[in-house]
């Protein structure tokens, strides 16, 4: 029987970018990550695109792409997309990982090849880190999940998904998370599932 030796973010943080680049730190262990798709990458640009457009006329935060955000003691997460709301932003030293805290609002591209057990994990690790929303963006498909601490709001093809922490809708799309923020608001946007 092995001995596995866990590490600490601290020291998870110490190590160089180039060696840690590849890897999320889940409870004390360096877990790899797989590379994203092309797909993968076109609808995380995509939602990012259409989130900073939105930002300008309502300057309610800020979206990063693939930063490490601490989520607790001994874990780090490398989300997709981080959507820092209000001035959390302004406590981010921009030069340093991982980011101290989760983000409002935490985004996660799926594939089919990803485990729903994994999904969960996740999931429940960034709500339990202060995430308000995790939207879980279905890359081959285009449906939305929006997952908050009591409710899951499922939303199909070209329906608004409504996001009060947002204040406005953002619309999903088949095949990629295609069209813009609008502030058009839509009654009944979201299924509860």
């Amino acid at each position: 029987m092995s001995t596995q030796t866990l590490m600490t973010v601290e020291q998870f943080a110490r190590m160089n970018i180039a060696d840690t680049e590849d890897f999320e730190f889940v409870e004390g262990e360096l877990i790899p990550l797989s590379c994203g798709t092309p797909l993968h990458s076109e609808v995380r640009d995509h939602t990012a695109d259409c989130v900073r457009s939105y930002l300008p006329g309502n300057p309610i935060g800020k979206v990063l792409a693939e930063v490490d955000c601490r989520l607790s003691e001994n874990t780090v997460r490398r989300v997709d997309l981080s959507i820092f709301l209000g001035d959390r932003i302004q406590h981010i030293d921009m030069r340093c990982i991982p980011i101290p805290f989760a983000s409002g609002i935490a985004v996660e591209v799926l594939s089919q090849s990803e485990a729903a057990v994994e999904v969960k994990r996740k999931t429940h690790a960034y709500l339990s880190a202060g995430c308000q929303e995790v939207w879980l963006l279905y890359a081959d498909n285009g449906d939305v999940e929006v997952q908050t601490h009591n409710s899951i709001r499922l939303f199909h093809g070209e329906q608004l998904l409504e996001s009060p922490l947002l204040q406005g809708s953002l619309r999903s799309g088949s095949g990629t998370f295609n069209s813009g923020l609008s502030s058009n608001k839509k009654e009944n946007g979201g299924q509860e599932a």
